[in-house]
């Protein structure tokens, strides 16, 4: 089998995610090599981290479908901020083309 369930862990935090929602499931998915939060026997989440700790908690609370309208505002507000980098940059690079043509 390639998930291995996780009940007990250092900073037990199997049982912090279910305090969050009773039906999470901690998984040790050893194929894939990384940890997956199920509900319901249904992937939620792959955890990008290398270990189960705190930022593994606040992961699963800020993707939580009630967070959704601040999720999009975050992305919103980092896609413009990237935008705004590439014009500058853009800008940079063609100003330097300009300069050195003169």
């Amino acid at each position: 089998m390639d998930l291995i369930e996780i009940n007990g862990d250092l900073f037990d935090i199997a049982g912090r995610l279910k305090e969050i929602d009773s039906r999470y499931t901690v998984c040790r998915n050893v194929k894939l090599n990384r940890f997956e939060i199920y509900a319901d026997g249904v992937l939620q989440i792959a955890v990008p981290f290398d270990r189960l700790d705190a930022r593994t908690v606040e992961l699963v609370r800020s993707t939580r479908l009630e967070n959704v309208g601040r999720l999009l505002e975050q992305i919103n507000s980092d896609n413009e901020r990237l935008e705004k980098a590439s014009q500058i940059s853009r800008r940079n690079e063609l100003l330097a083309r300009v300069e050195d043509a003169l």
